[in-house]
C-alpha cells in the first residue's frame, strides 16, 4: 500500500508541476520557485525557456522515481535536489540570457 501510494505521488507530482509551467507559460508569470520581487521579466523568450525546463525537470523527476523508489529517503532528497537545481540552473541561464534582471545583484 505504501509503495503504491509512493508510485503514485511519484507520477502525481510531476504532472501537477507540468500542468503549472503551461498555465505559466500561457499567462506569463515565473514559477514560484524562482519567483523575486526583484526579478523583471526582460524578453517573452523566457517563458518558453521555463517551459523547456519544466518539461526537463518533469521527465528527470519521473526517471528518478523509477530507479529510486525502493529507498524513500534517497528517493525524497533526489526529488527536491533535482526540482531545486533545475530550477536554479533556469535562473542562472535566464539571467546570462539576458531574459530576466535583478535588481539589487
Amino acid at each position: 500500500m505504501e509503495y503504491t501510494l509512493l508510485v503514485i505521488s511519484a507520477i502525481i507530482i510531476p504532472l501537477i508541476f507540468f500542468t503549472y509551467s503551461l498555465v505559466s507559460f500561457k499567462k506569463k508569470f515565473i514559477i514560484c520557485t524562482i519567483k523575486n520581487n526583484n526579478i523583471k521579466v526582460i524578453k517573452d523568450s523566457y517563458y518558453s525557456l521555463q517551459l523547456l525546463f519544466c518539461i526537463i525537470t518533469c521527465v528527470l523527476l519521473v526517471f528518478e522515481s523509477v530507479i529510486a523508489i525502493n529507498n524513500i529517503l534517497f528517493f525524497t532528497c533526489y526529488y527536491i535536489a533535482t526540482f531545486l537545481f533545475i530550477n536554479y540552473l533556469l535562473k542562472f541561464i535566464s539571467i546570462k540570457m539576458n531574459f530576466i534582471s535583478i535588481n539589487g545583484e
